[in-house]
């Protein structure tokens, strides 16, 4: 149960920060969109402004493919990460025992 909570909680923060820094962009980016309307008037027509390189922004979805991918690198992610915790709190609480052992001399 505990692992779930913290799995719920880690997708809650993720939402949390997407919509927090993708959704709420209030300025522009550096992309060179959303110029003001003078400076687009001095540049010839279809070439991106002084400084800038033309983006190329895509208008499909990620496949189906690439999202399976992606949902299983996260799981193996996940999987990894529980494993490498696991284990270096099995070894911190190794490394505490053999203390207290050797300070007890038993």
């Amino acid at each position: 149960m505990p692992l779930v909570l913290v799995a719920v909680l880690s997708v809650l923060v993720g939402c949390a920060v997407y919509l927090g820094t993708i959704r709420g962009q209030q300025s522009p980016s550096a992309t060179g969109f959303g110029e003001a309307e003078e400076e687009m008037e001095s540049v010839e027509a279809g070439a991106p402004p002084p400084g800038y390189a033309y983006l190329q922004v895509s208008t499909q979805g990620p496949r189906l493919r690439d999202r399976l991918q992606g949902v299983l690198g996260v799981i193996l992610l996940l999987g990894v990460a529980a494993v490498t915790l696991a284990f270096a709190l099995y070894e911190l609480g190794h490394l505490i025992n053999k203390t207290i052992e050797t300070f007890l001399g038993e």
